[in-house]
């Protein structure tokens, strides 16, 4: 593929705000450069970024709610690019880059399809609304669609719609050299545990966003086995957090949860090597893979997830840790207590998790994937000009 061709990334979110779809743009955004590509990025500007590279644009929103804006300068911003690669859902974002390929039919389109997005009362009817209405015009004028898992896609919006001929696995990656087994015996003293009390982590952003990653169906569980050992940090930060602290306080659990904040990107390995177990407890659809699951599986930690489409790719059932009906507080007590009481089980379904991880989540192999599918949509742009 012609390293000079220009490339635009689309995503709502963008680090330094922590959630998933930044992330994974990012490190796509950042592996394409390092191999030479001429990549650009387009995101809302929420705040003020004063260290972002040149190739990173911040674009004034008409309208911003959420992770959601409108981006009408986007039509004539991606001028110029010969592919453009979406991070969807992106709602007002979206949008625009669809009416220039509708115009343009000789750019490339490729989409991430991360999630379904869902919601309870008015937001949920919008989400609806925008599934039935605009969603079939959208997916049908996208050169190709890149999701987490098949698994996951045949439970999606897009199983509606008949593209099987368009989609395309691409999990997300993680560096296998930097989440790696060990022993933290620092970390355990730095937060005043015990050698031998179980550590028990959690990690996910405590915003309304992330609203569906069950903190508080996992705080509920570990209210009931007070009895037993064990030490629960919290890695993640958002508008969410005071309320949770409150739930806990609530169940009397305030002296055994640890709300570590957020975590630097050098120290969350260090987080995950303490673990014993990592626990995954997400409660919808808008759960469609789970990187922090890859990396507890990267660091040698066995994870209790919920038996999710998408996530049961990454965590597998009685292999890589344990899969719980979403939302179920007893089946999630139950799992924890499994992994508490049978440190062997928790020993041979990390090293089991390891090996998974570097088998599917390694990022050398998977760039070169997405790069091969780069050049077949180029490829067949190539043909449409002529």
């Amino acid at each position: 593929m012609d390293k000079q061709l220009k490339i635009a990334h689309v995503v709502c979110s963008y680090p330094p705000y922590r959630g998933g779809m930044g992330r994974v743009a990012f490190e796509y955004v950042e592996r394409l450069r390092e191999r030479g590509y001429n990549v650009h990025v387009f995101t809302i500007r929420d705040g003020e970024v004063t260290d972002d590279p040149k190739y990173v644009h911040r674009i004034p929103s008409i309208m911003h709610i959420g992770n959601a804006g409108v981006l009408p300068s986007l039509f004539h911003r991606l001028k110029g690019f010969d592919l453009v690669h979406l991070h969807y859902p992106f709602y007002g974002g979206a949008e625009p880059v669809i009416v220039r390929k509708a115009l343009r039919h000789d750019q490339g389109l490729v989409m991430t399809y991360h999630m379904d997005n869902v919601a309870p009362g008015l937001k949920g009817a919008i989400f609806s609304a925008h599934r039935r209405l605009l969603f079939p015009w959208l997916v049908n004028r996208v050169d190709r669609i890149l999701v987490s898992s098949l698994d996951y896609a045949k439970h999606s919006a897009l199983a509606e719609h008949g593209l099987d001929d368009r989609i395309e696995e691409h999990p997300f990656g993680i560096e296998i050299d930097r989440f790696k087994p060990g022993k933290e015996v620092e970390l355990r003293k730095e937060l005043g545990l015990s050698a031998q009390t179980p550590v028990l982590l959690f990690v996910g952003g405590l915003d309304p966003a992330h609203h569906f990653k069950g903190l508080v169906e996992l705080l509920e569980a570990l209210s009931e086995i007070q009895d037993k050992s064990w030490h629960l940090i919290v890695v993640g930060e958002g508008s969410l957090k005071q309320t949770y602290m409150a739930n806990a306080e609530r169940l009397g659990l305030s002296a055994r949860v640890v709300f570590a904040g957020n975590v630097s990107d050098e120290d969350l390995p260090r987080y995950y090597r303490l673990a014993d177990m990592h626990l995954f407890p997400s409660t919808g659809r808008g759960e469609a893979f789970g990187l922090v699951a890859a990396e507890a599986a990267a660091s040698g930690t066995p994870s209790i997830a919920s038996e999710l489409p998408g996530v049961r790719t990454v965590v597998r059932d009685g292999d890589t840790g344990l899969l719980v009906p979403p939302g179920d507080v007893i089946e999630l007590r139950k799992a924890i207590l499994t992994l508490l009481e049978q440190p062997e089980v928790r020993r041979r379904f990390g090293l089991s998790a390891r090996t998974h991880a570097e088998q599917h989540y390694d990022w050398g192999p998977l760039m070169d994937r997405l790069e091969k599918t780069y050049e077949s949509v180029l490829g067949q742009q190539s043909k449409r000009a002529y």
